[in-house]
């Protein structure tokens, strides 16, 4: 398991992810670990919820797996889940790199 994720932020993790039909989870990481998660529910107008969807403990190992493999390496970047009827869907990585000092094509910086 990643050293720099605690089992209460993968709970509040699991938890957001286990309470949304549609929507989605993002996760933000900054040296290598998360500093903030962003919900977003959408409500279906018209439609049923489904009954027990993605609500089994063997789902929620899979949301554990899926969070630990899509941060596993990262320093800084996004991780986005996309939920559709209570079962993630599509998983986004987004990492972005820090760069020291840059320089142009005379060693004169940018």
């Amino acid at each position: 398991m990643n050293k720099h994720i605690s089992e209460e932020v993968l709970a509040l993790i699991e938890q957001a992810v286990k309470h949304i039909n549609f929507g989605s989870v993002t996760l933000v990481l900054q040296d290598s670990r998360i500093i903030q998660m962003e919900k977003l529910e959408k409500i279906r107008i018209g439609e049923q919820p489904p009954k027990g969807a993605g609500k089994t403990a063997a789902a929620a190992t899979g949301v554990r797996m899926r969070i630990l493999q899509s941060v596993d390496g990262m320093e800084y970047g996004k991780v986005a889940m996309q939920i559709q009827a209570g079962q993630i869907m599509q998983v986004e990585r987004t990492e972005k790199y820090r760069v020291g000092k840059l320089t142009g094509l005379h060693g004169d910086g940018i």
